[in-house]
């Protein structure tokens, strides 16, 4: 192998490493190639640990799109904020969180470092991106600010708006808008280098065409820089030390210049709840068969529920769990679908089959017991009726 063919080698396996994008559980990434038909894709399921994953977007032109949604990482009430939620988006367990809480009326400020959520200067839960810790650290101190019946209404606001299916579409649209120029860019990189750099040296030499490329590559990656800053400071105004991070990155690194799309893309609907994101991308049975595992898993979290055994840190819980299963149903509902017929308990397997997991719906030949491997929870009877039926 030469030493330009073992360059390549390099580059192509540089590019296959922006491909893979790290998603912390509690997320969920969609992801399209030619953009007709989207992938929902949860972190774990090949490559990942306790705390996330790798994802592979589209490696090939078009590069199609990479977005991720989250479910709301703390549990809020009137009364106090937990960085703990006992619903988990994902299959298996939850992801790690600190379970730390704090009274609204104790927060003297919350800001952003990095990816971390800081709460009177403590590190209060570590965020999938930069963009939804200066998010969230924002709807702190503004709830912080309300009083508990104002703060109520607010963060009943804040659920429904992660659900507003109408404004994620929007949000889509507007960034089609501005990441057009840069997909193209991104794109052309990936030709140029691939395809017409290869070409030119095999049919002029290296000698002859480096001088020239090396031009034509600083040209569009500098044009790529350029636009995903503008498109950047438009679509994440706060987001300054971010942007410029990604601006000199893009402009130095080739491989992360034919990803640029997708750093514009990721953050760009984190504060929308992943059942709103499979209305709009996902077909009708996807959305469904999500939407029936995230109403399961708000009606039966697995045990333990609450990390903490103080009443304050259980009731914040209990409080923002139940607040979000009634967004959960309303939302169902005003996309036309039953909550409770969504939610049926599954028929016996055979006639042996006596009870069954309200949360993973395992089944069990006695009535009585708890599931493992839900952390302990109390099993649930099959109805004598369809016991009496399936003898018949």
């Amino acid at each position: 192998m030469s030493d330009l063919q073992l360059l390549y080698l390099v580059l192509a396996l540089l590019y296959g490493w922006e491909c893979a994008c790290w998603v912390r559980r509690g997320s969920v990434a969609f992801s399209t190639w030619l953009g007709r038909r989207w992938r929902m894709a949860h972190p774990g399921a090949l490559f990942g640990n306790q705390r996330g994953g790798f994802i592979f977007a589209p490696p090939l032109p078009p590069l199609g799109a990479f977005v991720t949604a989250n479910q709301f990482p703390l549990s809020l009430s009137p009364e106090g904020v937990l960085a703990y939620v006992s619903t988990n988006v994902n299959p298996g367990w939850r992801p790690a969180q600190t379970g730390k809480i704090v009274r609204f009326d104790k927060i003297r400020e919350a800001t952003a470092r990095g990816k971390e959520l800081l709460v009177n200067g403590k590190v209060l839960l570590m965020t999938s991106s930069p963009v939804y810790a200066a998010r969230l650290a924002a709807q702190l101190k503004r709830l912080s600010k309300l009083t508990p019946a104002q703060r109520e209404s607010a963060i009943g606001e804040m659920r429904r708006d992660s659900l507003d299916a109408k404004a994620l579409e929007s949000r889509w649209r507007e960034f089609q808008i501005y990441s057009q120029p840069v997909r193209w860019l991104a794109n052309a990189l990936v030709l140029y280098l691939f395809l017409l750099t290869p070409a030119l040296i095999y049919y002029f030499g290296l000698k002859l065409s480096w001088l020239g490329l090396l031009v034509g590559l600083a040209a569009i990656a500098t044009a790529t820089a350029v636009l995903f800053h503008r498109a950047h400071k438009t679509l994440y105004p706060e987001a300054e030390d971010e942007r410029f991070t990604h601006f000199i990155m893009v402009l130095l690194a080739p491989t992360v210049a034919m990803r640029a799309h997708d750093a514009l893309s990721r953050p760009l609907l984190e504060s929308f709840h992943p059942l709103a994101a499979a209305k709009v991308f996902c077909r009708e049975t996807q959305f469904r068969e999500f939407g029936r595992k995230v109403l399961i898993d708000l009606r039966h979290p697995a045990l333990p529920i609450c990390l903490n055994g103080d009443a304050v840190s259980q009731t914040v819980e209990s409080t923002a769990r139940g607040s979000m299963q009634k967004a959960i149903e309303e939302f169902l509902k005003q996309n036309g679908v039953d909550p409770d017929d969504l939610c049926r308990p599954p028929a016996p397997a055979d006639d042996s089959c006596r009870a069954y997991c309200p949360r993973c719906e395992a089944q069990f030949t006695t009535t009585t017991g708890t599931c493992a491997d839900c952390g302990g929870l109390p099993l649930v009877a099959f109805p004598s009726g369809v016991a009496s039926h399936l003898k018949m």
